[in-house]
């Protein structure tokens, strides 16, 4: 328990009287008691207030350190893929569409939907701030996705060969 934050005395209090970080830290000493190489934290801190989340992002970059963890994350929080993930693997219409290094996918995305997302993100410098790539079009079914890439039908830079 103290590994996460925790006081050995709350392990006698019930699940209601917990808050959310606290049970999100309990989560995380859950799956920690098996000793675990990789952990799949899915959309780890979206319910959280934005200082809990740092909380408990800080918490998962330590714990990664000193136990030699790999996350697999999945998330729609760019902030958090981008201060979390060494690799990135975006993904539309349950395809990955681009793969690559953290800092290639946020700073050199290749994908144009990759490159939609990151426009996306909201930009502390306005000065440096980029233009929008705006989507148009609806987005296909995931029950008939389109063959080929399965953006193309969006995709303002579609070629014959993304069909």
């Amino acid at each position: 328990m103290a590994v996460v934050g925790l006081d050995q005395e709350q392990m006698t209090r019930y699940p209601h009287e917990f808050s959310g970080g606290q049970r999100q830290r309990i989560g995380i000493a859950r799956a920690l008691i098996l000793n675990p190489g990789l952990i799949i934290a899915d959309e780890p801190v979206s319910a959280l207030d934005v200082s809990i989340q740092a909380q408990i992002l800080n918490l998962m970059k330590r714990l990664q350190q000193d136990f030699a963890l790999t996350y697999l994350l999945i998330t729609h929080d760019l902030g958090v893929v981008r201060h979390m993930s060494d690799r990135i693997a975006v993904m539309y219409l349950g395809k990955i569409v681009e793969l690559g290094a953290a800092e290639a996918v946020c700073g050199r995305p290749a994908h144009p939907y990759t490159k939609a997302l990151i426009s996306a993100i909201p930009a502390v410098d306005l000065m440096g701030r980029k233009e929008k790539l705006i989507l148009t079009g609806e987005m296909p079914s995931p029950a008939a996705p389109p063959s080929g890439c399965p953006f193309h039908p969006r995709c303002p830079f579609m070629i014959e060969t993304c069909d």
